[in-house]
C-alpha cells in the first residue's frame, strides 16, 4: 500500500436498513461523484475519517499505523459526502429504484430523518444478508436488471438517471462475489 501505486480488496456489501416506521433503504459501498460516475467511497473515506491525508499508493508508515490502531466507532468523514443511499419500490423489481438523500429522508420514509453515519471497524464476517433479500443479485451480470438508455443516446452519465447506470456490482465493494 506505499510506494508508487498500491491496491486494496474490499469485501462488503451494501447496508439494509429497517426503519421502524416501515420502509426500507441502502446503503451502497460507492457514491455517485461529480460527473454522476459511481466511485468506491469506504476506501478514501476510512482514511479521511482517520485523518490520512495521503491515499493509498502513498501512505507513509504512520499512515499504516494508524490504520493497523483503527477501532471502535466513529463520524464517517468524506468530504461531506455520504454513500448513495437508494429504496426500492417494489424489492422485487430491480427497475423500481430510487435514490434516496439524506436531505430528503423524510420525503421518503415519513418520521425518519438522516442524523449522520458512523462507522465501525470491525472483523465481522461479511454476511449473505443481502444476496437472501434481493434475490436477483443472484443471477448472471448479463441480465439487465436496470433501466438503460437506447443505444446511441450519447447522454452523459452526469444527465443520467441512477437506474440507467446502476449494476449489481454497485451492491459490494471491489470484491464481491
Amino acid at each position: 500500500m506505499t510506494g508508487m501505486g498500491g491496491s486494496t480488496t474490499l469485501y462488503g456489501e451494501a447496508l439494509i436498513f429497517d426503519l421502524p416506521a416501515g420502509g426500507t433503504f441502502y446503503m451502497l459501498p460507492s457514491w455517485r461523484n461529480n460527473n454522476g460516475r459511481f466511485s468506491e467511497v469506504y476506501e478514501p473515506g476510512i482514511l479521511t475519517t482517520l485523518g490520512i491525508k495521503n491515499s493509498v499508493g502513498g501512505l507513509k508508515d504512520a499512515d499504516l499505523q494508524r490504520l493497523a490502531e483503527a477501532s471502535g466507532r466513529m463520524p464517517f468523514n468524506f468530504y461531506g459526502h455520504y454513500p448513495t443511499m437508494v429504496s426500492f419500490r417494489d424489492e422485487q423489481s430491480p427497475k423500481t429504484i430510487f435514490e434516496v438523500t439524506p436531505s430528503g429522508m423524510s420525503q421518503n420514509f415519513a418520521g425518519a430523518t438522516f442524523v449522520g453515519l458512523d462507522i465501525e471497524f470491525t472483523d465481522a464476517p461479511v454476511t449473505e444478508l443481502l444476496r437472501n433479500r434481493l434475490t436477483w443479485l443472484n443471477l448472471s451480470s448479463g441480465t439487465a436488471l436496470f433501466e438503460r438508455d437506447p443505444p446511441g443516446s450519447g447522454r452523459l452519465d452526469r444527465d443520467k438517471p441512477l437506474g440507467h447506470k446502476i449494476t449489481q456490482a454497485n451492491f459490494f465493494g471491489n470484491g464481491s462475489r
